[in-house]
């Protein structure tokens, strides 16, 4: 497998992880904390003044919408390239040494979900702090995929995968690794979704355990497959043997 490949595995366990999340809060809350354009429209929903049962609430849609903007924004300092668009080559940077310490600082507010999910009884202080705990650590997650500069993929957000495969497909301007990618991005998030729905009807104390599970495989296999070797920039170019033919003398004119 090669390291491309083994970080597009990676991408597609981030989306599955967000599947789940999604799953969770939306089914049990009523918002998204990833899916912050759902949350958008939710928000105008509330301004018609529908609210719980049949519509969200209004608070937990601002939570939400707050601590993802905290989350993607305390990543800036370790992932700079994160809040720029141009696209750069995949072989370039493939996975930036800030990204796992984002991810993992993530992954602790996760655990902080799962804590409240299991030790609480369900309150309306109980689900703010669930949701601005997830939506935050989605928000980092978020710009960790930025750093990336994977055209199309957005864990918190299948849309702009969809239409780049779609796209990319009908013009046959993808190549093979990238329709890869993208594929299992959207199949992991379907996945997930499913997964998460499962727990919940099966397993519901447990089901925020196998999401933080798979972003701690994610953290592990990245600290010793990416992190562990040095900056591009730091890396020794390899020393070019130059070979030359001695020259003949010319001949003594006579």
């Amino acid at each position: 497998m090669t390291r491309t490949a083994a970080r597009n595995g990676l991408l597609v366990a981030l989306f599955f992880s967000a599947g789940v999340f999604e799953v969770l809060c939306f089914l049990s809350f009523k918002v998204f904390t990833g899916f912050q354009t759902g949350n958008f429209v939710f928000l105008g929903v509330s301004l018609t003044g529908t609210g719980p049962p049949e519509g969200p609430n209004p608070v937990s849609v601002v939570v939400s919408l707050a601590a993802f903007a905290t989350g993607a924004a305390a990543t800036l300092p370790i992932l700079p390239d994160s809040g720029t668009e141009p696209e750069v080559a995949e072989q370039r940077v493939l996975w930036p040494p800030g990204a796992t310490i984002a991810l993992a600082v993530g992954m602790i507010l996760d655990i902080g979900f799962l804590v409240v999910w299991t030790t609480t009884s369900r309150s309306d202080a109980a689900t703010f702090a669930m949701v601005g705990l997830n939506a935050t650590a989605m928000g980092m997650q978020a710009n960790v995929i930025r750093s990336l500069h994977t055209p199309g993929n957005a864990t918190t957000a299948a849309t702009a995968t969809y239409i780049t495969l779609v796209s990319g497909v009908m013009t046959e301007t993808l190549t093979a690794a990238a329709v890869q990618r993208l594929v299992g991005s959207i199949v992991g998030m379907i996945v997930g979704a499913f997964f998460g729905a499962w727990m919940l009807d099966h397993a519901h104390p447990y089901a925020p355990l196998a999401p933080t599970l798979v972003t701690a495989v994610v953290i592990l296999v990245a600290h010793l497959g990416f992190d562990s070797e040095p900056p591009a920039h730091l890396q020794r170019p390899a020393r070019k043997c130059r070979f030359t033919l001695p020259r003949s003398r010319p001949g003594r004119s006579r």
